[in-house]
């Protein structure tokens, strides 16, 4: 009999980088036709789509989950070859494992075990594996402007540990440029753009940023300088530093932080416009919205609060477009991109389980 297991080690089996999805949404399509789904195919972004009618009308459940992973890297550093997805000891290894094979093969096993037991959800189920989450999210943009059906709720399955999410802070990274003029550094001239890095740096480690009711306070980290001086005796021209901010500000309320934190020194930069690769905005359920109270009960088996996440989803996308929004996968988050990704089968089918039973006795 076909099992979360063995789908998961098969998808492992597909390299699927951004951009070269094409193959792993073949193979998760078919996995979807042999199980009996209502209907399995791939959209105009490359999106693979299936959906498993329920009982009643009304709006669809939506689970969501990503094709791409992230470059193995350093095939010397893996305990076991990031495609060959070995089971040990109850483990599965390899890329892609936790961030994002496993969730979809337990969101997939879900509604398959339902179907093998006779059973249907409450409401429709569309399940949807994105393309570019890695990248930025082009798959998830082309899903919300194009929805399958009128979508009710929205089940993120990154790995959380089997605990319900309610979102996480947003991203940005802001380029600072302060600036000088080059001189020998014999003649300590006042002009030298390290010393104006030195007052935005102690100006960034004592900012009050905001703290959101929902994710929490804004943090804004410098973790890049670079200068144009190519001697050790030469002062730069310009100093310019990377400040990784995350919060829940809206760009203007950046832009005007940022502005205070330039005022009166030698500098330019700006805050990039968000949702592209890099500059992503963040998302947060209220803890009393109703989808919570309806996921909670299945959740609270594992955890029994809610939590968050560290890293960006591909819920920013649904929740943006005002689709009622939470998170709850299989697998621990910090093993995801590292080399030692892993998830064990035991999280897989309790997982799948509880998504199961929480579908068949709710609308969303």
């Amino acid at each position: 009999m076909p099992n979360a297991t063995d789908f998961l080690r098969d998808l492992i089996r597909v390299r699927a980088m951004p951009g070269q999805e094409q193959e792993l949404a073949e193979r998760v399509r078919q996995e979807w036709r042999e199980l009996g789904f209502d209907e399995a195919y791939t959209d105009e972004a490359g999106n693979a789509l299936g959906l498993v009618r329920g009982r009643e009308t009304g709006n669809a459940w939506l689970l969501l989950t990503h094709l791409d992973h992230v470059h193995e890297g350093d095939l010397s550093l893996w305990k076991h070859p990031p495609f060959e997805a070995v089971l040990e000891e109850g483990i599965v290894y390899g890329r892609g494992a936790v961030d994002i094979k496993g969730p979809l093969a337990a969101q997939t096993y879900a509604l398959a075990d339902l179907l093998a037991r006779g059973e249907r959800p409450r409401r429709d189920v569309w399940i949807a594996a994105v393309t570019e989450e890695e990248v930025g999210g082009a798959g998830a943009a082309y899903l919300v402007a194009h929805p399958p059906a009128l979508i009710g709720a929205v089940i993120v399955g990154e790995p959380s540990n089997n605990q319900l999410m309610l979102g996480h802070r947003g991203v940005a990274h802001v380029h600072v440029t302060l600036h000088g003029t080059a001189h020998h550094a014999s003649l300590r001239l006042p002009d030298n753009p390290l010393f104006a890095l030195g007052e935005l740096l102690r100006r960034v480690e004592h900012i009050d940023l905001p703290t959101h009711p929902v994710v929490g306070r804004s943090t804004l980290t410098p973790t890049q300088v670079v200068t144009d001086s190519g001697s050790e005796n030469l002062t730069s021209n310009t100093a310019t530093v990377t400040l990784d901010w995350r919060g829940s500000e809206s760009e203007e309320q950046m832009r005007a932080t940022l502005t205070e934190l330039l005022a009166g020194l030698p500098a330019s930069g700006e805050v990039a416009p968000m949702w592209t690769a890099k500059n992503t905005p963040g998302f947060a359920t209220d803890p009393a919205h109703p989808l919570v109270a309806k996921v909670l009960p299945y959740t609270r088996r594992f955890h029994t609060e809610s939590g968050l996440w560290s890293f960006a989803t591909d819920g920013r996308y649904t929740h943006a477009a005002s689709w009622p929004t939470v998170g709850w996968g299989p697998g621990d988050e910090k093993l995801a991109h590292t080399v030692r990704e892993a998830i064990a089968v035991a999280d897989l089918q309790a997982h799948a389980a509880a998504l199961g039973e929480l579908l068949v006795q709710e609308a969303p």
